[in-house]
């Protein structure tokens, strides 16, 4: 656990050879900024730095709600009906770009 009471729950990167999966989530204490008491990333981009895909709940976006998802076209909101069905949600996405990722 840090210092401001956040414990990090996952931290998985996989490499598909040209691009990559990183997924990283935080239980932090619950908050304003982060009311489900969790802070998370699921980034699948290219190793050039392009991002194809992320979904993250960082709240430095003013035109997105807390739960959003970054693509080539822009930010849009999302539901979030938990950690669980987002990630499976993001990893049918992978899937769908042609990547196995299980």
């Amino acid at each position: 656990m840090t210092d401001d009471g956040a414990r990090e729950l996952v931290s998985h990167t996989e490499d598909f050879g040209g691009r990559y999966v990183e997924v990283v989530v935080w239980e932090v204490p619950v908050s304003e900024r982060y009311p489900d008491g969790l802070k998370y990333s699921m980034q699948y981009g290219t190793v050039g730095g392009e991002t194809i895909i992320r979904y993250d709940n960082f709240p430095d976006h003013p035109d997105a709600t807390h739960h959003h998802k970054h693509t080539r076209g822009g930010v849009k909101d999302v539901d979030f009906e938990g950690l669980g069905p987002l990630l499976e949600t993001f990893k049918d996405e992978v899937n769908a770009h042609g990547d196995t990722w299980d």
